[in-house]
């Protein structure tokens, strides 16, 4: 993943797309989207008055989420002719589960001692948050209110997702060889799921809890994987957005993030979601087929980049040290002393979670993946 992004528009057959069936290697413009996705989501728990559209960050992330693991799965298998399970589950736990298990040890902790009068809930939540089911709360305890990992709702439906997508791409012959084929079809279900939830669940079974299923609220995670899918097989460079389009989606993400109050309490069946899930494929679309645009330049600045790196541990963190400090808890201290505590406490520990805890334990993946691979090289 160290491969010169400017080097890569040359690799590809006259005419073709500069990612059809080429190793995308590391775009830093990238790690500039997850740096506006996290900071979206933080100033939406910090001060939603200001950012009530700031939750769709949530839905950036799994455009992203959606769009690399699917590249990099059509990569892997151009090279060894298919996919292999163990190297993509020890990819994924030894990224997602070493620093969220470390938060959790250290709520569990909590729950018995300065955080006990919530004790009994927040365990329920840590139990559910390790077992990869954050997003089921609402199934289990219905309008039960949540504490410090209410967040984790999305991260559950990430790894539930990324528990099915790698075996369904192996189990389906057609994924890898027929791919354009294989995304129509996936398509199509993806649609029905979307469908279905609104129109059945949410509509004529009138079940409050609907976007906690599983595979009924994927449909950024989809988008992204259709889009792997289409820029990877893109071999004939017919793919070509508008850029007003690129344009238009631009200026609906940045209405949302300040004017979503508008709307957001009649939005019964997500129709938000799914639009700006759309808008944000189409802002991906652009920034990696073109990551030396002048778009592109603010992305892959040195700050955008490190607060990118830094995403995933400030997800884990600031919404449990926001609820920690929060008002309800300290009534008498002065709010901006708690929000500055807030914000100097979410960097410091995502900070450090991300040095001592997430950078070492992917780096021992990349090592278990690299002896797999070796092993399997001489059997």
């Amino acid at each position: 993943m160290s491969t010169d992004t400017t080097s890569l528009g040359e690799a590809t057959q006259p005419g073709g797309h500069r990612l059809a069936h080429q190793p995308m290697g590391h775009l830093p413009v990238l790690d500039g989207l997850r740096g506006v996705a996290i900071a979206t989501v933080f100033l939406v728990h910090l001060y939603s008055p200001v950012f009530p559209g700031g939750g769709s960050g949530v839905m950036l992330f799994f455009v992203l989420s959606g769009f690399l693991i699917t590249k990099l799965a059509l990569e892997e298998a151009d090279r060894t002719g298919g996919l292999s399970l163990a190297q993509f589950y020890i990819r994924r736990v030894f990224r997602i589960f070493p620093p969220l298990f470390v938060m959790l040890a250290f709520l569990l902790v909590a729950s018995f001692t300065f955080m006990s009068d919530v004790g009994d809930p927040l365990r329920r939540e840590i139990a559910l948050a390790g077992g990869s089911m954050g997003n089921l709360w609402p199934v289990f305890y219905g309008f039960e209110p949540r504490g410090a990992l209410a967040h984790t709702w999305s991260l559950g439906i990430e790894e539930q997702f990324y528990f099915v997508w790698p075996v369904v791409l192996c189990a389906v012959p057609m994924a890898f060889r027929a791919t354009r084929r294989f995304a129509m079809w996936f398509g199509a279900v993806a649609l029905a799921s979307v469908v279905l939830g609104r129109v059945l669940v949410a509509g004529v079974l009138d079940y409050p809890h609907w976007l906690s299923i599983p595979f009924l609220d994927f449909q950024g995670l989809a988008l992204g994987c259709l889009l792997a899918a289409v820029l990877h097989t893109d071999d004939a460079g017919r793919w070509r957005l508008p850029r007003w389009l690129f344009a238009l989606a631009c200026v609906a993400v940045t209405f949302d993030l300040f004017l979503a109050d508008w709307y957001l309490a009649h939005d019964t069946y997500d129709i938000r979601g799914v639009g700006l899930s759309a808008c944000f494929a189409i802002i991906l679309a652009e920034l990696v087929t073109k990551p030396t645009s002048v778009f592109a330049a603010p992305l892959q600045s040195a700050p955008m980049r490190w607060l990118g790196a830094l995403s995933y541990s400030l997800y884990l963190w600031h919404a449990t040290i926001f609820t920690i400090l929060s008002g309800e808890r300290y009534p008498d201290a002065p709010r901006l002393l708690l929000v500055a505590s807030k914000v100097v406490l979410s960097f410091a520990l995502a900070w450090l979670s991300y040095r001592l805890i997430e950078q070492p334990a992917i780096k021992f993946g990349r090592r278990r993946r690299a002896r797999l691979a070796k092993r399997h090289a001489h059997a």
